[in-house]
């Protein structure tokens, strides 16, 4: 009984003194710029990604574009996610994340979607 106690304890201080120490996380919403043109990079950035996730999931037989399956909304979302995680911009990833799920992964969403971000 010691034992387990004793294993819970160390267990909690563990994880008390990692998250302690953690430093911010970057893909957090206030992460990314703020001006205009920097928006508007982002926003095609991360644009490009959906479509081309689209696309591949197109050609790979999992719909994509026009099909509002689940097998490919998931394959869109799988890809879109992976491609922006494994980006070395954090920008993106911060933006990518900011984006609500019903407009983050739509292809057709409005071009001007970023201006809502804008600091002013």
């Amino acid at each position: 009984m010691r034992a387990i106690v004793t294993a819970g304890l160390l267990a909690a201080a563990l994880i008390g003194s990692v998250g302690a120490f953690a430093e911010p996380v970057a893909t957090q919403p206030g992460a990314f710029p703020r001006d205009e043109v920097s928006l508007r990079d982002l926003d095609n950035k991360q644009l490009r990604i959906v479509r081309r996730a689209g696309a591949q999931c197109f050609h790979s037989g999992e719909g994509g574009f026009a099909s509002r399956g689940p097998a490919s909304r998931a394959c869109i979302i799988g890809l879109a996610d992976n491609t922006v995680a494994t980006s070395e911009d954090e920008a993106l990833q911060a933006y990518h994340n900011a984006l609500p799920l019903n407009v983050r992964y739509d292809e057709n969403r409005p071009g001007l979607y970023w201006q809502r971000f804008v600091e002013k």
